[in-house]
């Protein structure tokens, strides 16, 4: 057990951004002494929305604070280790795990807790986990590491984190357990969104244009998908407006290599291959090299070597999110018509929407810039997390 309370219980953030973990310990009434990170701009957004002062201060070896806390919550980032990095095992920044828990060893905070992307707890990633944990313990921390899912607490998205708590002793104590009543929805999320709020202007495309004949056929849950197959992913050639038209015959040709090509491996990496005539004309008897060739002239397919596969083999893109269901993760891209669309709207979504799928309130303010505004908000915490995360800390000292 510890001997302090929340209202006198001294907190520093490291990596902090634009607050959002912080945000929940200025709730609760922790104080909020120091917070630093290297991004002018994520510190000028926290200065705006925090009662203390965040400052622009490089986070290396060489780094210190002038105070003992009793709390160091820390998000360091995260790119390298997360799917969406592509798992950059040379990034430099995945140092910054092991340096955060080296620098929460030199200054022997009562409580810690430092919060990465799920990913971390993947193979790939699990030297970089065991080194953090074992650096922590010892230093003399009893930790505690879990993966939650946002909506957990409350969320409207599908976003999922892991967490490290540390607790200087060795008494053990139970995983954290987050609670919330609620089932959160983007339609809830997203209710009565006044028209004039700060980072809300809604930008459409224009009539005609590439994004707007796509999104025109993209419905909610559904995204522009070729190499999926189901009614959530929309393929190229049911979108005769932008791509072209195809015939039955020329459908089935494309559905059919699209099985292909994850069914008949050839590679050990990668999850589809391109396909041969042969195991075309193994699936389709009446398949004719000239329809396959004119397939290719029309965007539809491309040759690889003497294969056969797919044009545009991303996984989705254009994903219209469902009013009654959570969003996709929200990341720093959140405001790209391409990757997102509104529910029932033709357009991307704006930045208070953005913040709103992570739980910030509409008095929390982003910067004009709506590029730095989305990578603030794709980068954070989730306030409604945050509060939790912080309600756990004040348990752990009780």
């Amino acid at each position: 057990m510890l001997d302090f309370t929340a209202k006198s219980a001294k907190v520093v953030s490291l990596f902090t951004g634009c607050g959002g973990l912080d945000y929940g310990f200025q709730e609760l009434g922790f104080q909020l002494c120091q917070a630093f990170d290297e991004n002018k701009s994520a510190v000028d957004c926290y200065n705006s929305n925090h009662t203390n002062t965040a400052k622009v201060k490089s986070i290396d070896e060489s780094f210190s604070f002038d105070l003992n806390p009793d709390i160091i919550i820390a998000g360091p980032p995260c790119q390298g280790f997360s799917t969406g990095g592509g798992y950059k095992e040379n990034d430099s920044r995945n140092d910054l795990l092991l340096l955060t828990c080296n620098l929460i060893t030199r200054h022997q905070p009562k409580l810690a807790v430092i919060e990465n992307v799920a990913a971390l707890t993947n193979r790939r990633n699990q030297d970089y986990l065991n080194a953090a944990v074992s650096t922590l313990e010892r230093g003399g921390y009893f930790c505690s590491v879990g993966v939650y899912s946002a909506e957990q607490f409350g969320v409207a998205q599908r976003r999922k984190r892991t967490l490290i708590f540390a607790r200087l002793g060795s008494n053990p104590f139970r995983d954290f357990s987050p609670r919330s009543s609620l089932k959160p929805t983007v339609a809830n999320a997203l209710s009565s969104l006044h028209q004039n709020i700060q980072g809300h202007s809604p930008a459409f495309p224009t009539a005609g244009s590439k994004h707007a004949l796509i999104a025109n056929r993209i419905g909610q849950g559904q995204k522009l998908c070729n190499v999926r197959g189901g009614s959530a992913s929309i393929p190229t050639w049911e979108i005769p407006e932008y791509f072209g038209r195809t015939s039955k015959a020329e459908k089935e040709i494309l559905r059919v290599v699209r099985s292909l090509r994850r069914r008949n491996r050839k590679r050990s990496f990668g999850d589809a291959d391109p396909v041969s005539l042969g195991e075309i004309e193994g699936a389709i008897s009446w398949v004719t090299e000239p329809q396959l060739v004119s397939l290719v002239s029309r965007g539809f397919m491309r040759i690889v070597g003497d294969l056969y596969d797919l044009r545009d083999t991303f996984n989705g893109k254009y994903r219209r999110l469902a009013l009654e269901d959570v969003s996709p993760t929200v990341d720093t891209r959140f405001g790209d018509i391409q990757l997102f669309l509104h529910p029932t709207e033709n357009r991307s979504l704006t930045v208070r929407e953005a913040a709103r799928l992570q739980g910030f309130p509409d008095t929390f303010a982003f910067p004009e810039n709506s590029k730095d505004a989305f990578r603030l908000i794709g980068n954070a915490v989730p306030p409604p997390m945050s509060i939790q995360i912080a309600q756990a800390c004040r348990d752990l000292m009780q």
